[in-house]
């Protein structure tokens, strides 16, 4: 199955090499944060540039604004293998409907304070103790929900500053601590990892006090954070002082030159490994974006939890990538490499340990601005196992589009193949 691979990996990287010396060293504008076909979460600013209303970083003192987004589409995956009948993979057809909304609200009830509210639902709209759903084909087992709370808050926290230095934030928040794109293992704070097959999507983030000093005349930064166990709930003979045992601490410095930042931070809970983790991002050539993060961890959680000194040898974690936007043909690659020696999650639905790989070649448009191509290939190649697709989408109108193209899962000689089909009907942001 590495063929699947290679063959996007070599598709991918031609397109990302073979371009004029004009394009390799590029112009005095830098666009690739501009595509259209990717959306990145930025971190809501809060430092002295946020304080500069003029700008339109903040809103003016008393105003509020109201934003969201909606998710309307039916998924289909069709799932062929060697030891199914055709017309079982067509009978078996697994139908994934979509009826998400976001709402966000941005306050700004005073010149030192902003309030921040991200919440949605999500479908199904049960309200019985229990659901079953399967999200994937390739998933072994159905997860089970708990829907008794149909609503769910993303994010919500205040933002407030002491002078134009120092601003601090509390409550549930995504925090931006690492820079890879398909892979962080930069980030500890986060509850949830990176989804490779869809980096752009926001992950789920802790309850945390954060404190940023803005050093005077610089963009060089310290940044800390206290994160208190999640979740925060009473229970029986357990205190205020067991709940501050397990809070989790983390600090980060930042240092700006030019269009690079290195970044040197730790993390430490009691009784789990202490983490130390570099990164760095910048660009070369004006057009093409690096970014790079090493972790080391001192042993295994569990040698920490039992006191053990066997286990508590260095486990180290390294990723590189790139990434490069062509404006005017509106195409977008990335690719990145992972070395993990963590062991994986016992829920782990993809294994990461060892040698990773992972690319996405992005068409925004391919001859007009109806049709846009997607081709993505993640690879682990000490249990040669990957996926990989080919998705082309047609956009008749705004409001309606319909994307399909093949879908592989392969794990050594075991190859599942699925046809993929995703209707999107008005989906938008307002």
């Amino acid at each position: 199955m590495k063929k699947i691979f290679l063959l996007c990996s070599f598709f991918a990287c031609s397109l990302l090499f073979a371009q004029t010396e004009e394009e390799l060293f590029g112009s005095a504008d830098d666009d690739f944060f501009f595509d259209d076909g990717i959306e990145e979460f930025v971190e809501t600013k809060t430092t002295d540039e946020a304080v500069d209303l003029s700008k339109g970083v903040l809103f003016q003192t008393g105003s509020v604004e109201i934003t969201g987004n909606f998710d309307l589409s039916l998924t289909t995956y069709t799932t062929f293998n060697k030891d199914t009948e055709t017309k079982d993979s067509f009978e078996n057809t697994l139908l994934i409907p979509a009826a998400d909304a976001q709402i966000i609200v941005d306050a700004r009830p005073s010149e030192n304070l902003r309030l921040y509210l991200k919440s949605g639902i999500n479908y199904p709209y049960v309200t019985e103790s229990k659901a079953t759903i399967v999200t994937s084909p390739f998933q072994q087992k159905p997860t089970t929900f708990d829907f008794k709370n149909m609503f769910y808050v993303k994010e919500l926290f205040g933002d407030f500053n002491i002078g134009p230095n120092v601003a601090f934030r509390f409550g549930k928040q995504t925090v931006t601590w690492g820079v890879g794109y398909f892979f962080s293992p930069a980030d500890v704070i986060n509850l949830t990892a990176i989804d490779p097959e869809n980096p752009t999507a926001q992950v789920e983030g802790p309850l945390a006090l954060r404190t940023q000093v803005v050093f005077p005349g610089t963009q060089h930064a310290i940044w800390t954070y206290v994160i208190p166990e999640n979740p925060v709930l009473y229970v029986e003979g357990q205190g205020a002082i067991s709940y501050a045992k397990n809070t989790a601490f983390a600090a980060k410095g930042d240092i700006v030159i030019g269009p690079n930042e290195f970044g040197i931070g730790g993390w430490y809970k009691y009784q789990n490994s202490p983490r130390a983790m570099l990164t760095f991002s910048g660009t070369i050539f004006r057009n093409y974006s690096i970014f790079a993060e090493g972790v080391l961890a001192f042993g295994k959680d569990s040698a920490w939890l039992k006191n053990s000194t066997e286990d508590k040898k260095p486990i180290f974690q390294t990723t590189a990538g790139i990434m490069r936007f062509w404006k005017d043909q509106n195409i977008t690659v990335a690719s990145q490499y992972y070395y993990n020696q963590q062991e994986d999650a016992a829920n782990a639905s993809f294994s990461t340990h060892g040698h990773n790989a992972a690319i996405m070649c992005n068409f925004g448009k391919i001859g007009t601005d109806s049709f846009s191509s997607q081709i993505f290939a993640m690879m682990n190649f000490n249990k040669v196992a990957g996926i990989a697709s080919v998705m082309l989408k047609y956009n008749p109108i705004n409001e309606f589009s319909i994307s399909c193209g093949p879908y592989f899962d392969w794990k050594e000689d075991n190859l599942s193949t699925s046809i993929k089909l995703v209707f999107d009907f008005g989906s938008g942001k307002f």
